[in-house]
Formats: C-alpha cells, structure tokens, sequence
C-alpha cells in the first residue's frame, strides 16, 4: 500500500462502521481515517454507500455498528447539531443557502447556529458583533468578501456554492465534509473551487465525495473507492488510477 505523507492521530476516524436498511447492507465495515493537511477523496459508483457514509459522519443517520472518533472521542450516533458543534462541517449535493437574505446574513446565521451554544474564548458567551466578524472572516476566506451585501439568489451558481462553503467556515469546523461541491460549475467555477480547496486542506481534515473524476485526481492527496458499500481501493491517486479493480468497478475498465 502507498505510504500517507501525514502523520500522527487523525482528526476524524472510523473503524468498522456499517449501516443497515432492512436487509440491505449501504455501508459495511469502513474504516477511513481523514488528516488535516490532507484531502481525502471518497469515490465509487452510485449506490456505493458514499452518502450514507457521509450522513453517518455528519450525524444524519445513525451508524448501525462501528465506532467514529472525532479527535480520540467516540461520537458516533450523536446527532448532526452536536457535531456541528464538536467541529464537523458539511455542505451537501444540492446548494443549502436562504437565497432571500443577504450573503453576509447566510455567513451569520450559520456561525450563530453553531456559536450560540459555544463560549468564547474568555468564557464569555457569543455577542452578535462576533458572529458577523466570524461570517466576514468566512466570506473573505472564499472570495466573496466583496459581494457580502448582494442577495443571496442574485449570485452565480459558482459563487453559491462557495456561500455554502463560507456557512460551514463560519462554523470554525475541525472537519469538512463536502458532498459533490463542483456540481453544476462551468471550467472557471471549477478552477476557482480547486484552488479554495487545496487551501482549505492545509486548514482542516476533508472528506470530499465528487464524481468529476478530473477534479479528484487533480487535488486529491488520498483516496478511498467504494463499491456496493464496502471499501475496495485506498491509496494515492496515481495508485488508485492504476489499479485494476478500480478501474473494473468504477472508471470503465480503464486509466
């Protein structure tokens, strides 16, 4: 197996984690782990758990066995709004932005919905000043600064995208986890998400789920292939295009 470029206790990770349907088995016995400094790529066909496993992370669904660690502390089946605020981001497949309200107010909103139940650093609760400088500091980190006063829906479906990014930033999450982000984007939405998000993996362990696979290789450091919702490749991505049950189960046979 190629050897990880990082080191040390990983931020996010499961081991032996499985969800069942009834009888259908959507994930059975994953374990991945997720650094920061890296993007880690999850890819596979549809119906290869990708999402399910996700919504476990996320805490949208509750794992039917196995253990998830945030940090060394097992938080598997709490629910979404105590990992929210433990440090996991999510975006998901469809862009989840209040398009009636300004950019600045989704950025808001959103540190609020998680800060709210947070002291700062002082042991001070949360003032509303601090919320909308923890929005400006997300909406900066993305490139919409300049646009934070412009409605939410006037933006492009590029920069909607990059709003929802800011909701979760705004959140200071410890984990991102980013449900096909590019979904929609014309080449120069896409370039412009590459580079935000090579920069976001210095800053935070990410899990991404993409089926451009020109991206994912592109700005993968690590990647998992799943198929029928059991893992059947991870390594680098120069090993896993190389591989030939990856390239029988998901890329069509072929590098």
């Amino acid at each position: 197996m190629a050897e990880r470029r990082v080191t040390g206790q990983p931020v996010l990770a499961t081991r032996g984690l499985s969800r069942n349907f009834g009888g259908l088995a959507a994930v059975r016995n994953v374990s991945i782990a997720l650094h920061q400094g890296e993007l880690h790529a999850v890819i596979g066909p549809n119906g290869a758990g990708k999402t399910t496993l996700v919504n476990m992370l996320s805490g949208d669904i509750r794992p039917t066995a196995g253990e998830i660690a945030l940090n060394g502390r097992q938080v598997g089946g709490e629910p979404a709004h105590r990992l929210a605020r433990l440090g996991i981001g999510r975006s998901f497949q469809r862009t989840n932005i209040f398009t009636s309200l300004s950019v600045l107010e989704n950025a808001r909103l959103a540190a609020q919905g998680v800060g709210a139940a947070r002291s700062g650093p002082d042991g001070k609760t949360w003032a509303e000043a601090d919320f909308v400088t923890q929005a400006r500091a997300a909406l900066a980190r993305v490139g919409l600064a300049e646009v934070a006063a412009r409605t939410a829906g006037a933006l492009s479906h590029g920069e909607q995208r990059q709003l929802e990014i800011a909701m979760t930033l705004a959140s200071h999450p410890k984990v991102l986890l980013l449900d096909e982000p590019l979904a929609g984007m014309g080449p120069e939405e896409s370039e412009r998400m590459t580079t935000l998000l090579k920069g976001l993996a210095q800053e935070h362990a990410i899990l991404l789920i993409e089926h451009d696979m020109d991206f994912v290789f592109a700005v993968a450091d690590w990647m998992t292939v799943m198929a029928e919702g059991t893992v059947i490749a991870e390594g680098k991505p120069e090993t896993i295009r190389a591989n030939t049950a990856v390239q029988d189960a998901y890329l069509g046979g072929h590098a």
